[in-house]
């Protein structure tokens, strides 16, 4: 029995340990934390985080979340929901918490783990045939190297670090960023803090929970047909023709979205209308309003600033736009670094680029790098399912039965989709080029053939079309035999000649 090592016990560890366990495959999987769940971990959490997404979507496809949950479940729920999980599933045993695995080389045909079980110090190291790297997107905090950090009087923070809002209590608190985790900050300081400033250097779209305070925010960006609306790598026919003839529909939609977020939030007003356009950055990193963020923007409650720290002198940080505020707490929800420095130099160098992208086909594997996969950088607008078919993939991909085109061609299309990353369509590259949105469905569908199934739980293409996504669909394409899948010598040496 081949012996599969996992770094990681977020959601897409534990989809992955599920689904080489299912194949019956020994899993040994190490997570550095004492719990599962990654980024919604309790000791990584802030304070009031909740999903992006309804638990209708943001769910495997096996295990939907309790009807009990709200429609946008808090991130202790998604922990519990996590940990019914690996309980269902018989993952738990499969898990070896607080050690963290240091080095990771290929010798002789397999892969060499060095860990360090981190409360007795204890080191060693383990031989497996096949490794997954679930760590993600969201493994490494980043905070800027502000000039003068060292003289900050106060505390300066991740955003990440803000798990209990009684640290903000009374304080005067600056924020930097704009994405989800800062102003979800800066909404959170609003009500408690003494003084709450938001410096950003860039205003960006934000979407509701509700357009119009009416429409589910899934029936207008989760389907195939929101999702043809942009100007994809590889497009299919009726694409091509929105994104030719169809233009000026393509700029109507886009320009009446816009159009209705300014109304509603009051952009003008809050003097946070952004000068891009919108279809320009709908991506895994496009944030859902915070409630009452803008309108505690437009009274005052959240001093919000463009513009960048100059310099940090005691208690008083300097701006570029020459003025100056005094604080307690500074928060950064300025993201993630992607880093893989546990992987050794030599296969390091094929799967990060010089500018830090990770080149991986299908966000999975390298062709250079024999018997190592990745989930989970393939981030979505519903992480969960396209993690899930990840590893649904991999494992295949270990059987050697995909359907997978021959290596030159698997070159071309990494070559390709680098190339549109940086010329085509540059937000493609944040999260060091991990995030698959807003092409959704165009990434799960590629997936879904190298496997040989089917891309749609019905053959009514109109409704398949129209509908938001729903992963409860992919249970049933999962549980499909796998259509004329070539099992022969074949097919085996097709998947080693890429490995």
């Amino acid at each position: 029995m081949q012996h599969i090592g996992i770094i990681g016990a977020g959601l897409s560890g534990l989809v992955t340990a599920k689904a080489f366990l299912g194949a019956g495959y020994r899993v040994t999987l190490f997570e550095k934390a004492a719990a599962i769940g990654g980024v919604w971990e309790k000791s990584r959490s802030y304070h009031g985080v909740a999903t992006q997404t309804t638990r209708d979507e943001y769910a495997f496809s096996d295990f939907p979340m309790p009807k009990d949950y709200p429609l946008w479940p808090s991130g202790e729920q998604v922990q519990r929901y996590l940990q019914s999980y690996a309980e269902h599933f018989g993952i738990l045993p499969n898990i070896r918490f607080n050690t963290a695995v240091s080095w990771l080389r290929h010798e002789d045909g397999a892969w060499l783990a060095d860990y360090t079980h981190m409360p007795s110090g204890r080191t060693d190291t383990q031989v497996f045939d096949f490794m997954a790297v679930c760590t993600g997107t969201f493994s490494t905090p980043s905070i800027p190297d502000f000039p003068g950090a060292a003289s900050f009087t106060g505390q300066l923070l991740h955003s990440s670090q803000i798990t209990d809002a009684a640290v903000l209590k009374g304080k005067r608190v600056a924020v930097v960023g704009f994405a989800k985790s800062a102003t979800d900050v800066a909404t959170l300081s609003a009500g408690i803090a003494r003084e709450t400033h938001l410096l950003f250097r860039k205003a960006q779209w934000k979407v509701p929970r509700y357009f119009g305070n009416l429409i589910n925010m899934r029936y207008l960006l989760f389907s195939r047909f929101s999702e043809a609306f942009f100007n994809a790598p590889y497009k299919t026919p009726f694409q091509k023709f929105l994104h030719s003839a169809g233009k000026p529909m393509v700029w109507m939609q886009w320009r009446g979205l816009e159009l209705l977020l300014k109304t509603q939030f009051k952009l003008k007003a809050c003097n946070m209308l952004p000068s891009h356009r919108i279809e320009d950055q709908i991506s895994c990193s496009l944030g859902v309003a915070p409630e009452g963020f803008y309108q505690k923007v437009k009274d005052g409650s959240i001093r919000a600033q463009q513009t960048e720290i100059d310099r940090i002198e005691g208690d008083v940080i300097h701006l570029k736009n020459g003025s100056s505020l005094q604080a307690d707490i500074l928060v950064c929800g300025t993201g993630f670094r992607q880093t893989l420095n546990f992987i050794d130099a030599r296969h390091r160098q094929h799967i990060i680029g010089e500018q830090g992208h990770f080149r991986l086909f299908r966000n999975i594997l390298h062709p250079d790098v024999p018997n190592l996969g990745f989930v989970g950088y393939n981030s979505s607008l519903f992480t969960t399912l396209t993690s899930e078919i990840a590893a649904n993939w991999l494992v295949r991909y270990a059987q050697g039965s995909l359907r997978l085109p021959p290596p030159d061609q698997v070159r071309a299309d990494m070559t390709f989709m680098g190339n549109w990353r940086q010329s085509g369509r540059p937000i493609a590259g944040e999260f060091s080029g991990t995030c698959v949105a807003p092409f959704n469905f165009m990434h799960l569908d590629q997936l879904m053939r190298d496997m040989g199934l089917r891309t749609t739980a019905t053959r009514w293409l109109p409704y398949e079309f129209f509908k938001p996504i729903n992963p409860k669909d992919y249970r049933i394409l999962l549980g499909d035999s796998p259509k004329d899948v070539p099992q022969s010598r074949a097919a085996v040496r097709t998947a080693d000649a890429i490995a």
